[in-house]
């Protein structure tokens, strides 16, 4: 009689144990998901506006600026000895009393800088920033606006501007330490969302047949850092008119889409 009732009693134990258990589980993987959906989020205390002037398939030519080609590179530097994740948009600047268009300002991008790394966004990649929203790419023969830059903890950032007439080489460089302001802020990142071949809609800024063009033809950026893609029946080749040369073993240049 009494071996009955000790297996009865392991019985109870046994599923008590599995219940404390399989509850224990659930609460992980709670917890898990929890911290899954809070890494999309962080949380700031210094902001950083750093200006950027791109022409990436055309001179500016719009008259806001002399006519010419303008890169801008932007370095940021984590000084600390512990990593962090920063956050990044793109605001364009419009002109004054307009209103806002739905690709004015891009949704944040984060990335991870390690203890005393550093990481530099260059005009293919801040034109990156708009492809694809909500969809849709925006491909910029110039654009113009800020880097916003949101971090957790005081940052090294400069911005680098080189300028140039149409043909030729560097015939100006300025160098500007960007100053932060304080503000606290939560930021969500958005998802990553790759742009796939023959999908989406692209648009032109400023639009084809714009006084901007003058009486130039705009040409559809692709490749480049950010990885552009040409859409269907047209390839990517190496864009002549620039100063990048992948034959002569420079990296990342941007191309334009043929036939």
């Amino acid at each position: 009689m009494k071996q009955p009732n000790m297996i009865k009693l392991f019985s109870i134990f046994f599923g008590l144990w599995f219940w404390f258990n399989a509850f224990g589980m659930q609460q992980i993987a709670q917890a898990e998901t929890a911290i899954t959906k809070y890494s999309n989020t962080i949380k700031t205390e210094y902001q950083y506006a750093a200006k950027v002037v791109c022409s990436l398939l055309l001179p500016h030519q719009d008259g806001s600026l002399a006519r010419g080609t303008y890169r801008t590179a932007v370095n940021i530097h984590n000084p600390t000895n512990k990593k962090i994740t920063i956050a990044a948009k793109v605001a364009l600047a419009t002109q004054f009393g307009s209103e806002a268009g739905p690709f004015s300002v891009t949704p944040f991008k984060g990335a991870t800088l390690q203890p005393d790394g550093a990481v530099e966004i260059n005009c293919f990649d801040i034109a990156g920033y708009f492809c694809p929203i909500d969809g849709v790419c925006v491909d910029f023969a110039f654009l113009e606006g800020f880097l916003v830059v949101k971090s957790p903890v005081p940052l090294d950032v400069v911005g680098v501007y080189t300028a140039r007439h149409t043909d030729g080489d560097v015939e100006s460089i300025d160098v500007e330490t960007v100053k932060p302001q304080q503000i606290h802020d939560s930021v969500k990142l958005g998802a990553a969302e790759p742009a796939k071949q023959g999908e989406g809609k692209r648009i032109d800024y400023p639009p084809k047949g714009s006084p901007a063009y003058s009486d130039q033809k705009p040409k559809q950026m692709c490749g480049g850092i950010a990885g552009f893609l040409c859409p269907e029946g047209m390839k990517c080749v190496d864009d002549p008119a620039d100063n990048c040369d992948p034959a002569k073993g420079d990296a990342d240049c941007a191309g334009i889409c043929v036939k």
